[in-house]
């Protein structure tokens, strides 16, 4: 397979998140329609708040539809910086708050502890996704794959495992997040990004010695990958 990523490119942002959010739904139309079931993991951070809430509106059949984070931080699911907050503020509203969601974050102390629970639910998802929504930070990392975790190298080469609790030491809070493994047992990944900073760091992510960890993503040869860009 010849998976070069596709780059999609928006004059403005509005743009971008409804074309991003009716793509989606188009794909989760598909799923339902094809195995009357879909799935898909979507990012949390500012980027996206305005497609999620998009997709949210999107006339589907959402108890048929299962919704999961790519990562969370291991906090309450009430604090400000909690990404399944942002998703109940969003995504999870109307007629889409009838989807079965799967929550990252569980009542373990730590997610080194959590993450067995988690694990055996992520088992029993209809694996592949049918969609995995990506971000990307100003460093290059995607999900909460940081270069500088401890965690780093063993879950990149994570053959079976589907989520790992990572330790950044740039960025606050431990985390729980997808490994490549679950990311790439997808039928479709789509990366959000915006900004002229953040296009510039993609084109050299892209190079072909690149190590950012958004660059596993776009060398994989598993998964088609579509990039929505707008300024």
């Amino acid at each position: 397979m010849n998976n070069k990523p596709t780059l999609i490119l928006l004059p403005n942002r509005d743009e971008l998140d409804q074309l991003l959010s009716e793509d989606i739904a188009k794909a989760l139309r598909t799923a339902v329609h094809n195995n009357g079931i879909a799935c898909m993991a979507v990012s949390g951070g500012s980027t996206p708040q305005k497609m999620l809430s998009l997709l949210g509106q999107a006339s589907l059949d959402w108890p048929a539809i299962s919704a999961l984070l790519v990562d969370e931080r291991w906090l309450p699911t009430d604090h400000a910086n909690s990404n399944e907050a942002m998703l109940r503020s969003t995504l999870l509203k109307g007629a889409a708050a009838a989807c079965q969601y799967l929550p990252l974050k569980n009542s373990a102390d730590a997610p080194e502890d959590g993450q067995y629970e988690l694990e055996e639910q992520l088992d029993t998802l209809a694996w592949p996704l049918n969609v995995v929504h990506l971000g990307m930070g100003d460093d290059g990392h995607t999900a909460s794959w940081f270069h500088d975790a401890p965690e780093y190298p063993i879950l990149c080469a994570a053959q079976s495992q589907h989520c790992f609790a990572v330790h950044p030491g740039s960025a606050p809070y431990a985390r729980i997040t997808l490994s490549p493994k679950a990311v790439f047992s997808s039928e479709k990944i789509v990366i959000h990004i915006t900004g002229k900073g953040k296009r510039e760091l993609l084109e050299n992510a892209l190079g072909k010695y690149a190590d950012y960890p958004i660059s596993m993503v776009l060398h994989q040869q598993q998964v088609p990958v579509d990039i929505y860009w707008a300024p």
